[in-house]
């Protein structure tokens, strides 16, 4: 039975509306560049959250296509930074992480729902089992480093399980990649790895006083919101996708 297109991802001008979209993310990792050169750790905390401000308005006033469960994802990116602008004080060291969470846990739920339209297939045993090794050791390790620094032990849990949730989030998309291999798949591995890199970047410079890498956390941080919100409403590249259904469900 032959695909048929639905009307509503009929949109000629969402080309210029992406292209956009990647002239804003470069102009908000310059200022966040500037900003982590030249001023103080507030500057740069407000400058990263008027920044997710910017993305997350400009997805939903400017870019037509809207997902609510997307829309959530990203305004738990905008609260989790809204949140590290006064990151010492304990509540708020408890909500970030909070949001972060549900951010990761809401991007999982959706990228699953869409690899449910296609037939399964088992990934190797042995790839499963040493991404798994890997992904929780690296968190604990991490965990490991930072834990004297925690005020208590409910921090650790939050920390955990954020963590767990991203990995989670990046396991479907090793998973998406692996059973598509097309460019909106490739498109949201790369957003979710750039995601991962600012986290891992951000508590290591955060916790460990790495001030090298403040500002590769704030390039990939809006690197990896771009590409996420390129590939939830990039038409072109999910017209193609719908296409393939045939052939892999």
């Amino acid at each position: 039975m032959k695909y048929k297109e639905s009307p509503e991802i009929k949109y000629p001008e969402k080309t210029v509306w992406l292209k956009n979209l990647i002239y804003l993310g470069g102009i908000l990792i310059v200022c966040n560049t500037l900003a982590t050169i030249f001023f103080n750790l507030t500057v740069m905390r407000y400058t990263r959250f008027i920044s997710s401000v910017l993305i997350l308005v400009y997805y939903q006033f400017v870019l037509p296509k809207h997902n609510k469960l997307f829309f959530f994802a990203i305004a738990g990116f905008v609260l989790r930074d809204y949140f590290m602008i006064s990151y010492e004080d304990q509540e708020n060291t408890y909500l970030f992480f909070t949001c972060g969470f549900i951010a990761y846990t809401l991007l999982t739920i959706k990228q699953v729902r869409n690899l449910l339209r296609f037939r399964f297939e088992f990934p190797p045993l042995l790839a499963i089992a040493l991404f798994a090794l890997i992904s929780f050791f690296i968190l604990y390790v991490l965990e490991s480093l930072v834990q004297e620094y925690f005020l208590n032990v409910q921090t650790s849990y939050l920390f955990y399980a954020m963590g767990t949730s991203l990995i989670c989030l990046i396991f479907v998309a090793i998973y998406y990649y692996y059973r598509l291999g097309n460019l909106r798949s490739l498109v949201f591995s790369f957003g979710v790895f750039s995601l991962m890199i600012s986290d891992v970047n951000l508590c290591v410079a955060y916790y460990l006083g790495c001030t090298s890498l403040d500002i590769p956390v704030r390039v990939f941080y809006i690197l990896g919101l771009v590409l996420i919100i390129n590939y939830g409403v990039n038409t072109a590249m999910r017209k193609k996708e719908m296409n393939l259904k045939e052939e892999f469900f």
